[in-house]
């Protein structure tokens, strides 16, 4: 039997199950690795079932050695994204892949020859499938775990894109703040008086009786803010409801608060409970055994929040706005006596000016993860 890579697209519900279950295979002896749930990857890669697919196009490969599955990738044209941009950007993204760099060549091969037909600049990746779902490679930080909705891979993942002369487009920052170091320092305690003095803005932390409304609220929020940074995707009506969908159960309201300057929307912050513990105990799927662990992961998951938006639209950044959200982020968190920690992530690199402000409120550099870039070429 030929042990050459093949590569072959997902057409069927049995290839698509293999694409799902490749991560397990790959990653199994991994503590550290979380599975994500395999239903809500199914709907995320499925048009009809997920809205990403109302402006986007895109494969599914898998790379088969001896018949054996040994990696995947997805290839996505996203049309708002690109619109946005005012550029063609073939994005590519859950990619999984044994320690075998020809498998992984021919993965990104792949992906290169799709986009390549139609007409994409570069590639960018790894995208799960956009900047506003998982993305990026870990490239630093390989022994610590993970939070939630943030990816782990093996330290050859890197290895095996440099190797295709993928190269570094942009990195993310993951900081930590442990419960030791939620106090302000004299210096950045001075300006917070200053601002509070000024009563410029006011707070109003979530409820579940508002959760709905906040949720959208909060990204409309992230939209402003976000809207001239790298790489930003709008978020299309049909997402926002998906996204309220999906964060409604998870969110704690008590650590979600919204920021107003004369009765208008100015920032606003949401952290979610590392609920990793549970779904690693879950090892992809629901069953009869859920509750039980649910009950059995509780105390751990409390252990860990990530403060997962965090957002103050341009015209308030200069008037102390970002450093009263973070002040109200340590004051909700020291309430909580079981809370340990609280990763602020993601950050891009070269937002000099929130990741200073994140190390002056004690923020350690804890990961870091990349966005890979590669130009295409045509004779």
């Amino acid at each position: 039997m030929s042990d050459t890579i093949r590569i072959i697209e997902v057409k069927n519900d049995g290839q698509m199950r293999v694409f799902l279950d490749l991560p397990h295979g790959v990653h199994r002896e991994h503590p550290l690795w979380v599975p994500p749930l395999k239903s809500q990857e199914r709907d995320l890669l499925t048009p009809g079932r997920h809205p990403f697919w109302d402006n986007a196009e895109g494969k599914l490969f898998l790379a088969l050695r001896s018949d054996t599955p040994v990696g995947r990738i997805a290839a996505f044209r996203d049309h708002k994204a690109n619109a946005y941009a005012g550029r063609a950007i073939g994005a590519w993204g859950f990619f999984e892949c044994l320690n075998d760099m020809p498998a992984a060549h021919a993965l990104f091969d792949a992906v290169y020859d799709w986009h390549l037909a139609g007409n994409a600049q570069f590639l960018r990746g790894p995208l799960n499938p956009s900047t506003n779902y998982t993305c990026a490679m870990l490239v630093s930080g390989f022994d610590k775990a993970p939070s939630i909705m943030m990816p782990w891979n093996p330290p050859y993942y890197p290895l095996l894109a440099e190797s295709w002369h993928m190269r570094k487009e942009q990195d993310l920052f993951a900081y930590m703040f442990t419960r030791s170091v939620m106090n302000t320092s004299d210096m950045v305690s001075k300006e917070l008086a200053l601002v509070k003095e000024r009563g410029e803005f006011n707070v109003r932390l979530s409820s579940k009786a508002t959760l709905k409304a906040d949720i959208a609220l909060m990204l409309d929020i992230y939209s402003a803010s976000w809207a001239d940074n790298w790489a930003f995707c709008p978020i299309s009506e049909a997402e926002v409801a998906r996204h309220i969908a999906e964060l409604q159960s998870l969110l704690d309201p008590e650590l979600f608060a919204l920021f107003y300057h004369n009765g208008e929307p100015a920032g606003g912050m949401l952290a979610l409970p590392n609920f990793n513990p549970l779904l690693k105990a879950l090892n992809g799927s629901f069953g009869i055994g859920t509750p039980w662990h649910v009950l059995r992961t509780r105390s751990e998951v409390a252990k860990g929040y990530r403060l997962l938006l965090f957002g103050v639209k341009p015209q308030y950044r200069m008037i102390g706005l970002p450093l009263l959200v973070l002040d109200v982020m340590f004051d909700c968190a020291r309430k909580r006596p079981g809370l340990q920690w609280v990763e602020g992530s993601w950050s891009l690199e070269d937002n000099d000016q929130i990741n200073q402000l994140i190390e002056d409120f004690g923020g350690v550099l804890d990961k870091r993860y990349r966005i890979y870039r590669r130009e295409m070429t045509r004779a």
